[in-house]
């Protein structure tokens, strides 16, 4: 969902982007996976953690790897 960030003048505080690193100014693309909330600057940036950054990097990846090393 958007929403939007709410500042004032003398706040120095950015947002950035969860995949991208973009910074964000003012309407951030909220969504929460694996119970934590990410900002994304939009929805093609969430769409790209979901299908690339996840299954490549994802907590479930650590876990697998981390059975392996052990084994």
């Amino acid at each position: 969902m958007w929403v939007e960030i709410e500042r004032t003048w003398h706040d120095t505080a950015v947002t950035n982007c969860a995949l991208c690193g973009r910074l964000v100014p003012r309407r951030i693309w909220m969504v929460e996976i694996d119970g934590q909330s990410l900002p994304f600057c939009n929805e093609e940036c969430e769409g790209l953690y979901r299908s690339y950054w996840l299954p490549k990097y994802g907590a479930g990846v650590r876990q697998k790897s981390a059975k392996t090393t052990r084994e």
